[in-house]
């Protein structure tokens, strides 16, 4: 799997499992039989509305976003009860595995965990009648990376390890006010301080981050307004030790 795939998917608390036109499952993650509401019937072969009962009913959607007639489809705040008797909550999105929203050979499950902001919701209902809704549609790997980083609702940046930029989303040029032709192969200083920039990436003994860290940086727009955006950075791994690119999510909480 692409290492970027992977990472996009673990810095999110997201699963997946792909299927083919007859609703077998080729392929799954480690865990994603936490979102299954029967897990014993989720493996390789076996019918996947067998796990998930949502999908039964919708096999014309799910065989339009196949043949590349829809481009997707998400089911949001799925409600599960854990082994432990906790509930969980998750959005699902359905994609296909081809490139250009063509027809494609396989569709891709991913199921996120949103079980803190849907607790955050419904607290908020119950104190004022009004609700937040987070829409983040998701996707990855080397054939449907692109249509996943442009689906991501938070600014996502990657850069090599001189902070380079070489991948920019939609939401990027959105927040920061800059298109793409401006914003790759320029440093990612052009928006936040170099000194930033290397707190983010760097853990208290000075090495590269391994796992997922969250801080809030003080960044600069096109215009030069000054925002506070709320970044998580990891390290891609990479068979050359001299090329280590970094993916940054970025959330803006000044809205």
């Amino acid at each position: 799997m692409h290492p970027l795939f992977k990472k996009l998917l673990f810095s999110r608390h997201i699963e997946y499992l792909a299927v083919d036109e007859s609703f077998n499952i080729l392929e799954l993650s480690h865990k994603i039989a936490q979102f299954a509401d029967r897990p014993q019937d989720l493996s390789i072969g076996k019918d996947v509305r067998l796990s998930f009962p949502e999908l039964v009913g919708i096999e014309e959607i799910l065989s339009h976003i196949l043949q590349g007639r829809q481009l997707n489809f998400d089911l949001k705040g799925i409600g599960r009860f854990s082994g432990r008797g906790n509930l969980l909550y998750f959005d699902m999105y359905i994609i296909n595995d081809s490139e250009d929203y063509q027809a494609g050979n396989k569709l891709i499950i991913l199921c996120e965990d949103v079980t803190e902001r849907m607790n955050l919701e419904q607290t908020l209902v119950q104190r004022s009648n009004e609700t937040t809704l987070l829409l983040d549609a998701w996707a990855a790997s080397s054939q449907y990376l692109d249509k996943i980083i442009q689906y991501i609702g938070d600014a996502l940046f990657v850069t090599n390890s001189s902070s380079v930029i070489k991948i920019v989303n939609k939401a990027a040029n959105f927040l920061f006010g800059y298109n793409n032709s401006e914003l790759i192969g320029k440093s990612l200083s052009l928006i936040i301080d170099e000194s930033q920039v290397k707190n983010l990436v760097a853990q208290k003994n000075g090495s590269y981050c391994n796992g997922i860290n969250t801080t809030k940086v003080v960044c600069q727009t096109k215009t030069g307004d000054k925002i506070i955006v709320a970044f998580s950075c990891s390290r891609i791994e990479s068979k050359l030790e001299d090329e280590q690119d970094i993916i940054y999510i970025g959330r803006d909480i000044n809205r």
